[in-house]
């Protein structure tokens, strides 16, 4: 393991390396990538290409779809997937979660196993809507602000369709103990669906290692793409057993061109693009295909690494000061995500504490781009952000400490 002044020298080099591909984090301190990334100057050109393409109508499919091709590839690579036959290139994170409970046959008294307290209000709704025709939800309570992996595990039984958990929780932003979760998943033959937008481009993700069937991102976070472009994730073993809700030309296997009939018959298609509706978020893809090089050309053990040392320097500080900041109880849960005030205590405009309220108006009077989640203030951290940012957000924090 790096000691801390190693880690700290190779944390410098990553941002000098990378800061200045990014405008955003140069002209402001962009620490809400919890929220939404901000993409690079290759990531750019690509969608002004892209752009370009459909306003001269000079793009053939031929520059096209390597780029489409491109992202399947580079995600599979990404989260350590089996290839590119386990991925789908879909909208987003609720698209991808829901592609996958519509896809799996449910009888009434199947129960589903999930922290509600913990995940965003799109890893709820679904399982809701299939609780009201018969699914048992087993909603599990968080431990001081975790996902009780163990808690998960005990509560899967023989009748137990699907397991679902973040990554890492939108607020308070602790990982969370996937493999735990998934081995006991997959002991029961459950199906184990993870949301990554939360890790996805910044922690380093083993989609087996951690015994994952599914995990459902977004390109507009961590992976520094557009609104609008997501991935899928489906473990090869599991791809037969799908059966997506809905079907079109992508979606199933054919032998011309794609806007042809090709009979009353048709099959899936044998990998993950059966979950494929419609034509493609071209721009999105442009983006992410760029995006996908710089984060693969970085590497996510660095990228984690360099982010997890930041985040550890801005939970110091704000302790320091005398704020109250979430810690995992085990440094393996720590995350990007630095959050500090007390969760429920306020909403996603104001905390419940006024002296962060003051730290959260004199912030964004200094152009600190943050949010504010469940009454926590919620920090972000990603290879183009370094020292410069926390002492800057810490600055601020201290002068209106000062002030009380």
């Amino acid at each position: 393991m790096l000691g801390r002044m190693d880690t700290e020298i190779a944390s410098q080099d990553l941002s000098r390396l990378w800061r200045t591909r990014f405008p955003a984090a140069e002209r402001q301190v962009y620490l809400n990538v919890g929220s939404r990334g901000i993409i690079s100057d290759a990531a750019k050109q690509a969608a002004d290409r892209m752009i370009e393409g459909h306003w001269l109508s000079d793009m053939p499919k031929s520059e096209r779809k390597p780029m489409l091709e491109g992202c399947r590839t580079k995600f599979a690579r990404l989260v350590k997937a089996a290839g590119e036959a386990e991925v789908a290139v879909l909208k987003n994170v609720s698209e991808g979660l829901n592609s996958i409970a519509t896809a799996l046959t449910w009888e009434p008294g199947d129960n589903v196993v999930l922290t509600p307290e913990l995940e965003h209000s799109n890893n709820i709704y679904l399982w809701r809507a299939l609780h009201q025709r018969g699914v048992e939800l087993r909603a599990i309570p968080h431990r001081d602000g975790h996902i009780d992996a163990a808690r998960m595990a005990e509560a899967i039984d023989g009748r137990t369709r699907l397991v679902t958990a973040s990554s890492v929780s939108f607020t308070p932003g602790h990982r969370t103990d996937l493999r735990t979760i998934g081995e006991a998943a997959r002991s029961k033959r459950a199906f184990f669906l993870i949301d990554g937008v939360q890790s996805c481009g910044v922690l380093d993700i083993d989609v087996e290692d951690v015994r994952a069937d599914g995990l459902a991102t977004s390109t507009s976070k961590g992976l520094l793409g557009l609104m609008g472009l997501g991935f899928l994730y489906v473990r090869s073993g599991w791809l037969d057993r799908l059966r997506p809700a809905f079907v079109a030309r992508h979606s199933v296997a054919h032998s011309g061109h794609e806007s042809e009939f090709e009979g009353m018959d048709f099959a899936y298609a044998a990998d993950a693009k059966r979950f494929e509706i419609g034509n493609y978020n071209w721009t999105g893809i442009a983006v992410a295909d760029a995006a996908l090089g710089e984060l693969l050309e970085a590497g996510t053990p660095a990228i984690e690494a360099h982010s997890l040392a930041l985040a550890d320097r801005l939970r110091e500080g704000f302790l320091a000061l005398g704020f109250k900041v979430a810690l995992a109880d085990d440094p393996a849960r720590r995350s990007h995500l630095v959050t500090v005030g007390d969760m429920g205590l306020g909403d996603t405009y104001t905390t419940g504490n006024e002296v962060l309220n003051r730290v959260a108006r004199a912030l964004e009077a200094e152009g600190v781009r943050f949010s504010i989640r469940r009454g926590m203030l919620r920090f972000g951290f990603h290879f183009y952000n370094n020292e410069a940012d926390v002492e800057r957000v810490l600055a601020v924090a201290g002068s209106c400490m000062k002030a009380v």
